[in-house]
């Protein structure tokens, strides 16, 4: 029995850090875009699922034995690092060009299909563990047992997710974790071989077939030959653009690539800059377009993608200090390695570079600054859509100068404005002129959006003759930004056409939890690659919340009528485990992105976020397996937890929403560090407290041990299928925090009172 109990918390162990390890390797092949997610999950939790209830099924109708555990774990011993090379090997049918985002199509059918081999193992040992360890029980067909598995499974999972973040992480290469976790599953099936209650004619055939693969993979582990093949299938990701550094820093992955002589840098496969000869035009309108709008810009400061000629540019001007500031100092290291030359700029007195989160500095700065330069991507991701909300244009307004400048970039296009790309930079103008009574935007494929407190002599200006006077006076030595290159920016017949898609019905604005121009952005690079998904995307963004109402209420009455003639109350336990698993994911991609929004480095916390929820859930199934009397309570005790999952979902945003509009100004990120783990701890002991009551309830009603494990966990997981999906793509970028946890509540009142009506005699 120890040893079965020893395989459960392996299960979760190897859950939680492949989990996590995917995670990133997916963030960074689709550009860092956190929303990603949310379709990993899917496809996650509905891999588990299908092996859980299908297979499940299985462990019901044959004679099991341990043998089925040892083939299981043997299989997940091969599957672990393959599935890394796997998804490494097939990026370029995913992506089709680097530093572009791909479609939520291509998104779900490769996540699916590198997850389905190992999660349907996964959920198939899951179910056949709870027919062995119900088994040797005292009861055959105990629900105590079922809730031992779920809280042991859970405990490793949170020794997993801590010992991921802040062991393996820092010290091992992705390949290198999977083979270390393959070697653990094939001593576990050694260990599972030679229980004396195993007889097997195959035994010793196993033996020596894992005693083999234990000396291949401590052989690969040892002598660097798995390292060389880490390497090579970074190799493979890069395919084509000649690869020849990558890493992992704490922020995220950066890559190196080299094309003769010029070299460019990406972080989780966004272009950063190319050197020696960068984008001139872009450099040039970048700097000298908010430089020019100031009469005398001595103070600046520079957020993000100053490398690659943009310090360069800046100080042509007469500025006394410009503080640039790069989250990344991994970044900056890798440029003075592979492009020295681009770094020679932070030699200069003026410059002062700093690795910490833009949005932190600003809340933290005490300096005024006349002109504050955005630099960076448009916002595709939750990371980068914090420097493009109405909560962040009022820190810059706080830290600019009475006739200070904001300036920052967006994609567009003179020939074709489509109408997702016009409703992404509308929505970010919009927000921008809550905040700034003086908004210009030059435009071209390239719009630059200047802003100002005032317009005129004191502030922003479109005059063409002040511009020009200034860019005489400093004497600077451009390569195409001239007097002749400002007129013909600012034309009077091109900034009609530029700027016709400004007009027409006012856009909501985008705020930090509720970020709808990350949206926005996801539909135009879908209906980019797949055009008939704009359909999709505009009726997701017409769909109102309170439209929910009749399918439900429907779906309701049609619960209630078939359980009356069941008579019996196993279809409403059913029903709040899948509204307690939507309730539950939903929760935890809520604090998966509220972390990221407010702090903006998710990628080295997920394995904390991941363990604390892991650990609530263990808490909570250990408390409800060991501490509630089996019998007479279970109905009103599962109405209670639901009541609890309401109330959470209700609490959350208010704690979110607070800390979010705290006016703390160096304490945030400590503090959410602090209370996300604690609040998706919380949701993780709800959610675990109704698992083994709902198993023990479905067990006295009638069923068997793999039957009933492996379809209230499939349910569970269905439920947080659901929640990820729609919280993911629909509910968190378009109705925001407060949404999401309505739309759960909501349909966890339903599930309540569909369990209150089943308890009425």
């Amino acid at each position: 029995m120890k040893r079965l109990e020893l395989t459960f918390v392996v299960m979760g162990f190897n859950c939680s850090i492949i989990q996590v390890l995917l995670a990133r390797e997916f963030m960074t092949i689709f550009s860092g875009n956190e929303l990603v997610l949310g379709v990993l999950f899917v496809n996650w939790l509905l891999c588990i699922a299908l092996g859980s209830w299908g297979l499940g099924k299985l462990a019901d109708r044959q004679m099991v034995s341990f043998v089925w555990l040892v083939f299981i774990l043997i299989g997940i011993s091969v599957i672990l690092p393959a599935q890394i090379v796997f998804l490494r090997s097939i990026v370029s049918r995913i992506v089709a060009e680097r530093g572009e985002m791909a479609g939520l199509i291509s998104t779900f059918y490769s996540t699916f299909i590198v997850l389905l081999p190992f999660c349907s193992l996964y959920g198939f040992q899951f179910s056949l563990g709870c027919k062995l360890y119900a088994r040797g029980g005292v009861a055959e067909y105990s629900s105590i047992q079922i809730g031992r598995v779920y809280v042991l499974e859970a405990l490793g999972s949170v020794i997993g997710g801590l010992v991921f973040t802040y062991i393996l992480a820092s010290n091992l290469r992705a390949l290198e974790i999977s083979i270390g976790l393959s070697l653990l599953n094939l001593f576990l099936a050694m260990i599972l071989l030679l229980n004396k209650n195993v007889v097997s004619s195959s035994n010793e055939f196993l033996k020596a077939v894992i005693a083999f693969m234990v000396m291949v993979g401590g052989f690969a582990f040892f002598s660097g030959w798995i390292g060389n093949l880490d390497a090579s299938s970074y190799h493979w990701q890069w395919r084509g653009l000649g690869l020849i550094h990558s890493e992992n820093s704490v922020y995220g992955n950066i890559a190196v690539t080299q094309s003769g002589d010029q070299v460019n840098l990406w972080v989780n496969g966004l272009p950063i800059f190319t050197s020696p000869n960068p984008d001139v035009i872009f450099v040039e309108e970048v700097v000298h377009f908010p430089m020019l709008q100031h009469p005398m810009p001595e103070r600046v400061l520079l957020i993000g993608g100053g490398l690659g000629g943009v310090l360069e540019e800046l100080l042509k001007h007469p500025v006394s200090k410009v503080t640039y500031i790069e989250l990344d100092p991994a970044l900056i290291k890798l440029t003075k390695i592979f492009s020295p030359e681009s770094a020679e700029v932070l030699k200069d007195p003026r410059v002062e570079a700093i690795n910490l989160d833009g949005r932190l500095f600003v809340k933290k700065a005490n300096a005024v600054f006349d002109v504050v330069i955005i630099n960076l991507p448009p916002p595709s991701t939750l990371q980068l859509n914090r420097f493009y909300t109405i909560e962040f244009f009022k820190e810059i307004r706080s830290v600019l100068d009475e006739d200070g400048i904001l300036s920052f970039g967006l994609s567009s296009s003179l020939a074709h404005m489509s109408k997702e790309m016009a409703a992404r930079n509308r929505c970010v103008y919009e927000t921008l002129i809550e905040v700034f009574p003086c908004c210009l935007i030059v435009p071209g494929d390239f719009n630059l959006f200047l802003a100002s407190s005032s317009c005129g002599d004191e502030g922003a200006t479109w005059d063409v003759e002040v511009l020009t006077g200034r860019l005489r006076n400093r004497g600077l030595a451009t390569s195409v930004f001239t007097d002749d290159y400002i007129r013909y920016k600012l034309s009077p017949e091109r900034m009609a056409i530029g700027l016709a898609y400004l007009h027409g019905e006012g856009m909501d604005v985008n705020m930090d939890m509720r970020p709808i121009a990350v949206f926005h952005d996801l539909a135009l690079w879908n209906v980019m690659l797949h055009p008939g998904s704009g359909a999709l995307f505009s009726l997701l963004s017409e769909v109102k919340l309170w439209w929910l109402a009749p399918p439900l209420m429907l779906l309701f009455t049609a619960m209630l009528m078939i359980q009356r003639r069941w008579r019996s109350s196993r279809l409403s336990v059913y029903v709040a485990v899948l509204t307690t698993g939507i309730a539950g994911m939903t929760s935890s991609i809520v604090i998966l992105y509220a972390f990221q929004a407010l702090c903006g480095y998710l990628y080295i916390e997920l394995g904390v976020l991941t363990a604390s929820f892991m650990f609530g859930a263990a808490l909570g199934g250990w408390f409800m397996a060991y501490m509630i009397s089996e019998q007479e309570r279970d109905i009103k005790t599962l109405c209670k937890t639901e009541i609890m999952v309401i109330a959470y979902s209700i609490l959350m945003p208010i704690a979110i929403m607070g800390l979010s509009e705290s006016g703390e100004k160096t304490n945030i990120i400590s503090i959410a560090r602090c209370l996300f783990p604690l609040m998706n701890g919380i949701a993780g002991f709800i959610v675990g407290m109704e698992f083994p009551l709902a198993s023990q309830i479905s067990m006295r009603v009638g069923g068997r041990v793999g039957s009933v494990a492996g379809a209230l966990y499939a349910t569970d997981l269905m439920g947080a299928c659901i929640g990820s999906l729609i919280a993911s793509i629909w509910l968190v970028p378009l109705h925001g925090v407060i949404g999401v946890c309505l739309v759960a509540a909501i349909l966890n009142v339903a599930s309540l009172i569909a369990l209150y009506l089943s308890s009425i005699p």
